[in-house]
């Protein structure tokens, strides 16, 4: 009995269903209130509107090819159609359409939670390429879903055509007998099995089985397979550098060892129990019966030395000691491990390896007698001698050169690692880069330097830097002598008495040759030297280092050129200034922390104290920068203890800013402190300073400064220190 017409009207208008009437062109004629969620409107101003107009972009076309085909083909159909509603996201309907008298009705059902469900796993197989499965073990079906086909790169067809072609043939007996092992077992299993898929390639593959059971019977089993390739070839991969490591410690007679502190048994690798001649059917060995194997003469040292290290604060362990090997005697041995300590600091457990370095011992017993041979032809041979390394640490030298550099440097070059130009006089420092660097290309250099003796002597010196060549030709060691022709210098002194007048005339064009010569001549050596030491260092570490003296180099070269230029071009920047109103807190923090990591490195207290006013000057900010970095430049240049304090204040009844630089250096003598703004004056000139510049940093701050309108003033002590205060107009 069909409905009434008012039956059909409550019906329609009670549902829960969606309930549309469309003509072909996708025209909406009507549609129940349930539908009104759907779209912004009230219902009465939908009719005449398009629900191509409200569904998402990429459903639209789909919405045509359905009613193209209900006109031509099927006139009922089922789809599912998505709806954006704003701020509430979207909701998915699944529709049945039908076609009837050009008319097309529609009812839909709400399935937004089915379809994010639905799109959620998709994703999932997406991310961890993963396929999903079932079997019918009715009648030996299998399902495969499109993830198994990307996983095989195959077709979704040739797969549901034939049962088990996803497995090669030598695993589908494998296949099988494990689903028959989850039918018999009612359990869930899972397998690795390797592929080939349709191009070719092999993947490895995980399967897990799930069964399904109704009345005790396994009626179907859903399962998933999941590409594993890159963890299984990530486990083969740590397998064989197992494998790697295990064949490197043989190679090298290196036994692994773990020792047990409160049992006092040591566990050894197999391999380093039969070259030890140790029971093999022992896991641990007592540590009574492995110390019968070391040599009586060094028992009681290994005893004491590891007692001291058991002690100390760190985890590693060091030890060396003769074991006596099967069939070889003695032999010695190195011994590195990491120490296990429990909550009270107490070594618990040992964890390390056994390092044969017999060979290594034999060799350094040769060398130490040929180096004493070597040390008794040098120590009466040249007045004085070295030997360096090509990163001009001292190798050898003479007794009377260890002799004056423990008297002067408090250092024994025997004892302590140290380089030749740290341990060398100031005057020698500024020629031996060059001469060092010239050596190491293989060149003979020779050069005559001067020293005052300890008893105040003056005493001239040829010196002889002489490259050692390798077996490559490649030089690997600079031997320095130095000859003494002190008597040869005094008498040419002599006849050269008679222009030390017109000397003293010149004296300041050779301070400032000499200072520009060495500013620039200096960086470049150490341009060069980096250069060529970064080219052959392979460490990443040591490169660091070398790019790190590399950047030093460059800057103190560009300081050198900048400060020349901006000498002698001061005429043209008073023309060509840049005047801004500027915080003059900001501007000198800025030039603070640019030198804080060069006051660090010198181990200095590095203070900024700001005004807490913020006041604001009218600067160019590069002259005041130039001006102020040149003075905390030099600041911390002189100072070797105490610190460097920066200031900015101002004084309410005056309209300055007042920027105090205070260190604790070596201070400036009366006497020159009338002339330190005088172009190339120093406190040290010549070549026996003892600092490094060109002496016309403080002469362009004062004339950057008077260009800004501003005032340096200077006070200092010897030995007590120097304070630089900057004055500048403050902006009203």
């Amino acid at each position: 009995m069909p409905f009434t017409l008012e039956e059909f009207k409550i019906l329609s208008e009670k549902t829960l269903l969606f309930i549309f009437i469309l003509k072909k062109d996708g025209t909406i004629t009507s549609c129940n209130n349930r539908c009104s969620v759907l779209f912004p409107f009230c219902k009465n101003e939908i009719e005449g509107k398009y629900i191509t107009d409200f569904i998402l972009d990429e459903d639209a076309d789909t919405f045509k090819h359905l009613v193209s085909n209900l006109a031509n083909e099927n006139h009922t159909t089922n789809k599912s159609f998505s709806f954006p509603l704003g701020k509430k996201g979207i909701t998915s309907i699944k529709f049945d359409f039908t076609l009837h008298q050009d008319l097309i009705y529609a009812t839909g059902i709400d399935t937004t939670e089915e379809h994010k469900e639905h799109k959620a796993l998709l994703t999932i197989s997406k991310l961890t390429k993963t396929g999903a499965w079932y079997f019918n073990p009715k009648n030996n079906e299998t399902y495969w879903s499109k993830g198994c086909c990307k996983i095989k790169e195959s077709n979704l067809s040739t797969l549901l055509n034939s049962n088990n072609n996803f497995y090669p043939k030598e695993s589908k007996i494998r296949v099988k007998n494990y689903l028959q092992r989850i039918i018999s077992d009612k359990k869930t299993h899972e397998c690795i099995e390797k592929i080939t898929t349709e191009k070719g390639n092999e993947k490895w593959v995980k399967i897990i089985g799930k069964p399904v059971i109704y009345k005790e019977e396994v009626i179907q089993v859903n399962g998933t397979i999941t590409d594993v390739t890159d963890r299984h070839n990530y486990i083969e991969k740590l397998k064989h550098s197992e494998e790697t490591k295990h064949l490197a410690l043989k190679g090298i007679q290196s036994g692994l060892f773990d020792y047990h502190i409160k049992k006092n048994e040591v566990f050894y690798s197999s391999d380093f129990k039969k070259m030890l001649g140790l029971p093999l059917n022992q896991d641990f060995v007592p540590e009574k019966e492995f110390i019968k194997m070391i040599h009586p003469d060094d028992q009681e040292k290994m005893l004491k030395r590891r007692s001291e290290n058991f002690k100390e604060k760190g985890n590693y362990y060091y030890n060396f000691y003769r074991i006596k090997v099967l069939n070889k005697g003695y032999r010695h041995y190195e011994i590195y491990g990491f120490k296990r300590k429990n909550t009270k600091g107490e070594v618990i457990r040992m964890i390390g390896n056994l390092i044969d370095v017999h060979q290594k011992k034999k060799n350094e017993k040769i060398i130490a007698e040929n180096k004493n041979r070597l040390q008794a032809m040098v120590n009466n041979g040249f007045a004085y001698m070295a030997l360096l390394s090509t990163k001009g640490k001292i190798l050898m030298t003479d007794e009377k050169s260890i002799e004056i550099i423990k008297r002067d440097f408090n250092v024994d070059p025997t004892k302590v690692a140290c380089r030749f130009i740290d341990v060398t006089p100031l005057n020698l420092k500024n020629s031996f880069a060059h001469e060092f660097n010239e050596a190491l290309k293989g060149n003979i250099v020779k050069k005559e330097v001067e020293r005052i003796t300890h008893k105040g002597n003056l005493q001239w010196l040829e010196a002889k830097y002489t490259p050692i060549f390798d077996q490559n030709k490649k030089p690997n060691s600079v031997l320095v002598s130095f000859h003494d022709i002190t008597e040869q210098k005094l008498a040419e002194i002599a006849i050269k008495e008679s222009h030390i007048k017109e000397q003293e005339l010149n004296s300041l064009k050779t301070n400032i040759l000499s200072n520009f010569s060495h500013e620039i001549r200096t960086p470049l050596n150490g341009i060069m030297t980096v250069s060529k030491l970064l080219l052959e260092e392979e460490k990443p570490e040591e490169r660091e280092k070398l790019i790190e003296y590399l950047e030093e180099s460059k800057d103190r070269l560009l300081g050198t050129i900048n400060n020349l230029s901006n000498f002698s071009e001061i005429e043209a920047i008073k023309n060509n200034l840049n005047v801004k109103e500027y915080d003059i807190n900001y501007t000198t923090e800025t030039s603070y922390r640019e030198y804080k990591h060069m006051a660090e490195a010198k181990n200095l207290s590095y203070k900024l104290e700001l005004d807490p006013t913020s006041p604001k000057v009218k600067i160019d900010q590069i002259l005041f920068r130039s001006a102020l970095n040149n003075i905390i430049h030099n600041a911390i240049k002189y100072t070797n203890k105490g610190g460097i304090i920066i200031k900015i204040k101002t004084k309410k009844s005056k309209n300055n800013v007042y920027i105090s630089i205070t260190d604790t250096g070596i201070g400036i003598d009366q006497d020159n402190l009338k002339k330190i703004f005088d172009p190339f004056m120093q406190e040290s000139i010549g070549l026996s300073r003892k600092y490094e510049g060109t002496g016309i940093g403080l002469s362009l701050s004062k004339r950057y400064i008077e260009i800004l309108d501003g005032q340096i003033k200077v006070t200092s002590k010897i030995g007590k220190g120097t304070r630089f205060n900057i004055i500048i107009p403050k902006c009203l």
